[in-house]
């Protein structure tokens, strides 16, 4: 259960040799947003009334589109008719946003190691496992840890509709998705520094346990208390292990013996 110093975040993974890696190596993948199953994830619409006036407004992006252009002043006139016809295409089309967006990586995590549906679907049916990371806000440190650092998504019926031009902003671009997925109980890591891609993260300041799927094989769950001796062994540290099981009574998934769960 969270504190007001110390936050405990999930990620859901399938059984594979990349999840491992969180475990054995500190590696965890940060997704680019085009990559999300969601098409309206990352992607906001835009006013696209908005667009002509941003550009009448900011004649000088039309005059480095016009620069090499001997027209005549006639001629230019129309050029500008076309670049705002353009521009309005690739918003319309939704490439414009796509190469906005298409350097950042966004690590997604729950507040929430419990939830069936994703144990559903980002454990491939209750076989893979979750990693709970402990975020200990007193011992943040600016820089070193950015990349575990994250923001709650907002959940909401409508969709983001921007000005063009505005600037980039994290929430309006990255942590606002429908009310439909609200479920996830979603929070995210994002980076435009370091962009999408695989980067390490501090296992001994951020790795607490690891909790496996109720339906893990006995082979993979073997291999998995390995990859939990190979980290404790690197972080001098202990981690437990958990296996969820799911309730003889209930629609729920219950993990005995992990101390943040009762109250799920």
């Amino acid at each position: 259960m969270d504190s007001e110093k110390i936050l405990y975040r999930y990620k859901y993974m399938p059984f594979e040799e990349g999840s491992l890696k969180v475990i054995t190596e500190g590696t965890l993948k940060y997704t680019c947003p085009l990559e999300f199953n969601d098409p309206f994830d990352c992607m906001p619409a835009y006013n696209t009334a908005s667009i002509a006036t941003y550009l009448n407004e900011h004649p000088e992006y039309l005059e480095i589109a016009l620069a090499k252009s001997k027209s005549t002043p006639a001629a230019r006139i129309t050029g500008k008719q076309r670049i705002v016809a353009r521009t309005k295409s690739l918003v319309e089309s939704g490439a414009f946003i796509k190469g906005l967006v298409s350097t950042v990586g966004v690590l997604s995590l729950s507040r929430i190691p419990t939830e069936i549906l994703m144990w559903s679907h980002y454990t491939k049916h209750h076989q893979g496992f979750v990693v709970e990371f402990k975020i200990d806000l007193k011992n943040y440190i600016e820089g070193k840890h950015d990349l575990m650092m994250p923001h709650p998504v907002i959940y909401s019926e409508t969709r983001p509709v921007l000005e063009f031009g505005t600037t980039l902003e994290v929430e309006e671009y990255f942590l606002k998705k429908s009310l439909k997925w609200a479920y996830e109980q979603e929070e995210r890591v994002v980076t435009t520094n370091e962009g999408h891609g695989i980067h390490s993260y501090d296992r001994e300041a951020f790795l607490n346990c690891v909790i496996s799927g109720s339906k893990i094989s006995p082979d993979n769950f073997k291999t998995l208390k390995r990859a939990v001796k190979t980290a404790e062994k690197d972080c001098k540290k202990k981690i437990p292990i958990f296996k969820s099981e799911l309730s003889p009574t209930e629609y729920k998934v219950i993990i005995p013996g992990h101390p943040n769960t009762a109250h799920h």
